[in-house]
């Protein structure tokens, strides 16, 4: 299969792709929205987030964004030998799923069994994102099941299929996290989010409110806003009350509406969720996780007090 190139420049190796590396691995993503790839790699190379990966594929080709000799962040393992050891290949219109996912990951099969002979790599050297993190990803090729599109590679590589049990989902991942957050200054709630493909907030507008679900289980959140003493939190809410963009109902999302949060706390009751905020008008800060929740520490939750916050991340 063709792999057309839209390479990030060098200027921004040190934020997408800032190590050498000998490629050990394939990993596969789903991309949790409706872009096309060349969409995807676009936006990818030209913002300035430290989220990367090599090549996206849609129902109709295969776009490289990174080159093959250096490193993405896409793994969800930090230095770990996902993020510095794997080609990330993320398939596209996973959100809706549907004939064009279908194709996407047809095409993403035969990308991966091209990739693995060239490298003279055996079906072993596929993996998947949950297996570097606790994020269920690819989500919509695990709900159909990993073995089915395993033996999708295998077919292009004229190999037998092996046994297909049924798709079970494991009993601690979060799954999928959708999420919103409410503007102050447009007095709006803007458009959900899924996963870490994009982020709740606008810059330079201070956050209002933030309500969030995951697929399996539950979430929680806690907002502290400015004014208030460093222990005094509002009331956790649960994603049991999570009604998209509903404006009365105050318990079904965390946060006041016309004050400004400076901070966010999350627990989950399966698997865990990570998560970061941006400081209004400054910079995002380093990723919280959830099962610090109720240590009290600096780490237990995202933000600084006193400080406004614009956006929110999770996965």
């Amino acid at each position: 299969m063709k792999i057309r190139q839209m390479l990030v420049s060098p200027s921004k190796y040190n934020i997408k792709c800032p190590y050498s590396m000998t490629a050990t691995r394939i990993v596969v993503h789903n991309t949790a929205n409706d872009a096309s790839a060349n969409n995807e790699i676009s936006y990818m190379i030209n913002n300035n987030n430290e989220v990367s990966f090599h090549i996206a594929v849609d129902d109709k080709e295969a776009v490289q964004g990174i080159p093959f000799n250096r490193n993405a962040w896409h793994a969800g393992d930090g230095n770990g030998i996902g993020n510095r050891q794997g080609l990330s290949i993320e398939i596209c219109y996973s959100k809706s799923g549907g004939d064009r996912f279908i194709k996407a990951e047809q095409n993403a099969a035969k990308l991966i069994a091209q990739l693995l002979k060239e490298r003279g790599w055996g079906i072993d050297k596929v993996t998947k994102h949950q297996d570097y993190s606790n994020k269920y990803c690819p989500h919509r090729t695990l709900d159909m099941g990993w073995q089915r599109f395993l033996n999708m590679v295998r077919a292009e590589m004229g190999q037998a299929p092996q046994p297909t049990p049924a798709p079970t989902p494991s009993s601690d991942i979060t799954g999928d996290i959708t999420y919103q957050s409410y503007d102050n200054a447009k007095k709006q709630w803007l458009p959900e989010v899924v996963n870490d493909s994009d982020y709740a907030g606008n810059f330079g507008n201070s956050l209002g409110g933030l309500r969030a679900k995951s697929k399996y289980g539950e979430i929680k959140i806690q907002a502290h806003i400015i004014g208030k003493a460093k222990d005094d939190w509002l009331d956790w809410v649960s994603s049991k009350n999570y009604k998209k963009g509903n404006k009365t109902d105050g318990n079904s999302y965390a946060g006041l509406y016309g004050n400004k949060i400076d901070g966010i706390r999350i627990i989950s009751t399966k698997g865990y969720v990570t998560y970061r905020v941006r400081l209004l008008n400054g910079k995002w800060l380093a990723w919280v996780d959830s099962r610090n929740a109720n240590t009290g520490g600096a780490n237990s939750y995202a933000g600084v007090y006193g400080k406004e916050i614009d956006a929110v991340q999770m996965k």
